[in-house]
């Protein structure tokens, strides 16, 4: 599996079938590991990286008929995500533009100069994002296989998805920006006022189908940057082993240093590698996901661990320094979130 999939998305989620044609939903949460379930048929895992507490929405409008999928999605604070869409669709994501901050994609820092962009990729090879405050983001994801039917009838070229490169990125003229975030935005507004089911509701919903497949064929045929490449992917690869070696909780005692020798890389490489993929360094990446991992633990809480065992599982011995610093990332002290899953659960 290419890299940009974690180990623990080694089995790709499959679309649901059957159901009713148009199926619209709006999801709201507190906490990054739930807002990351909330795009269906996705596996997903994110971590959270800025401090404050979390907020995330997701407005999602599902199509059976030609197995199309269209959502909104807001993330408060930074975030790392590694996502694997449904299995055999591809994606395409348009930052909304509310937030001027550059995004990485699949280990690559878009320019703080281009933030009209289209990401495009295919579900099968998976992606991974690196998003800045305040983040909002126009997903379509829709079946290979009709896409490419539907392009050829309405005599458009299919978008160059896996045609040499892993994903794309293409930058997006603003009026071509502005057209496909308000054509998506009236697709979902149809989804939520249930007017679809009306004929001329449906007759609307097929035109703007079409109108947003003409719009992606035209943003994903022009100024296209194939990424990641050679060096880009190597990068991301030394990012994402390395995360996936400190989120085990028995390699708590792991320092940089044993990263880089079980990377076979040297620190310098490590931290610029970080600084590429990430846009910050490895300890203060490693030091968020370790917390993320607490969090994990500490919310699906089922037997009669302690705040204090779980922290010492991520290598966190000092419990005021933790609490101190999970309050600051999350928004509230680890044994407020132990005391809500208990009640929960």
């Amino acid at each position: 599996m290419p890299i940009e999939a974690s180990a623990l998305l080694r089995h790709p989620p499959v679309l649901p079938a059957g159901g009713q044609h148009l199926r619209y939903a709006e999801r709201q949460s507190c906490d990054v590991d739930e807002h990351a379930t909330h795009i269906s048929a996705w596996r997903q895992e994110y971590d959270q990286l800025s401090c404050g507490r979390f907020e995330g929405a997701v407005r999602e409008l599902w199509i059976d008929g030609p197995r199309l999928q269209l959502f909104h999605e807001h993330t408060g604070q930074q975030t790392s995500q590694q996502c694997l869409p449904w299995r055999g669709s591809v994606w395409f994501g348009v930052p909304d533009g509310h937030s001027l901050a550059p995004v990485h994609f699949s280990g690559r820092l878009q320019p703080a100069d281009r933030t009209r962009l289209v990401m495009s990729a295919r579900a099968d090879d998976g992606f991974v994002l690196r998003t800045p405050r305040n983040f909002g983001i126009y997903g379509v994801v829709v079946d290979e296989e009709w896409l490419g039917r539907r392009m050829e009838q309405l005599g458009l070229r299919s978008p160059p998805i896996g045609q040499g490169t892993m994903v794309h990125v293409a930058e997006l003229a603003p009026h071509l920006h502005v057209a496909l975030c308000q054509t998506i935005e009236s697709l979902l507004g149809l989804g939520a006022s249930g007017e679809s089911e009306h004929g001329w509701g449906r007759a609307a919903l097929q035109a703007l189908l079409d109108q947003l497949l003409g719009l992606l064929a035209g943003a994903t045929q022009g100024d296209v940057h194939g990424a990641p490449l050679q060096a880009s992917r190597r990068r991301l690869a030394a990012v994402m082993a390395a995360r996936a070696l400190v989120t085990h909780p028995l390699n708590h005692a792991m320092t940089v240093e044993d990263l880089c020798l079980q990377l076979h890389i040297t620190p310098r490489t490590l931290r610029n590698h970080f600084r590429s993929v990430m846009g910050e360094s490895p300890v203060e990446f490693l030091r968020a996901v370790r917390l993320n991992a607490c969090r994990r633990r500490l919310r699906r809480q089922q037997t009669a661990c302690t705040v204090q065992e779980v922290a010492a599982q991520w290598g966190f011995f000092h419990m005021g320094r933790f609490s101190q610093e999970y309050k600051a990332m999350f928004g509230e002290l680890p044994s407020e979130t132990l005391r809500q899953a208990r009640i929960a659960h």
